[in-house]
């Protein structure tokens, strides 16, 4: 049965990689590659295989995806083996092409990924394109890389309990009392009870108010 499904392309594709590796020559030091066949592909969800990647120099390749707006998701592969202290680091970029987003990596250990067009329903249906590109970097570079989407979350996450640390500060300020032994705080019975009812009506009045209490 031939594979119609991007997961079972991706699968089928992945399985017969060492059939495909041909002719490689890629050293570790200055990665100058010399081969022969392509060294990518991608399968877009409803579309055939492509291979069609522009090199633009020894370590970059582009691919130009047309008709961006019908693509909902799809696969970057390696064809040609690359050394364990490298991967292959996915971008995509939009029309001027100027501003390049990260989108995960292929290893030879993971030699393929399957991708959400992350440009899907921000762009006009006239969108003539937008392009893919490779990158081949060192493993201890890739490791330090974060999609921008994760990066975000990430930073939100952070402020987030920063926020809700401070109001909780806040709060237990408010019970400080001065006293013969100095400033003390007097707590009292089911005081955190008092300051989760207080968290909840904050959020029902403002759902990110502690962006406000970080800022």
């Amino acid at each position: 049965r031939r594979p119609n499904t991007l997961q079972e392309k991706n699968e089928a594709l992945t399985l017969n990689l060492n059939k495909l590796h041909g002719n490689f020559d890629c050293s570790c030091e200055n990665l100058n590659m010399q081969q022969s066949g392509p060294m990518f592909a991608c399968v877009i969800s409803g579309r055939p295989l492509t291979t069609a990647f522009k090199q633009k120099s020894d370590t970059r390749f582009v691919l130009d995806v047309p008709r961006p707006s019908t693509v909902s998701d799809f696969s970057i592969s390696m064809l040609k083996p690359l050394p364990k202290s490298h991967g292959a680091t996915i971008y995509f970029c939009l029309p001027p092409y100027k501003d390049w987003q990260y989108l995960g990596a292929i290893t030879v250990d993971h030699p393929s990924q399957i991708y959400s067009a992350p440009w899907r329903g921000t762009i006009p249906d006239s969108t003539e394109g937008v392009q893919i590109g490779i990158s081949i970097e060192k493993a201890e570079f890739i490791k330090n890389l974060q999609p921008k989407s994760q990066s975000e979350e990430k930073k939100k996450l952070i402020s987030s309990v920063q926020g809700i640390a401070k109001d909780l500060y806040n709060y237990l300020q408010s019970f400080a009392k001065t006293t013969r032994m100095g400033e003390m705080l007097v707590l009292p019975p089911k005081f955190l009870d008092k300051w989760l009812k207080k968290i909840e009506t904050k959020h029902k009045k403002d759902p990110y108010f502690w962006l406000k209490i970080t800022s």
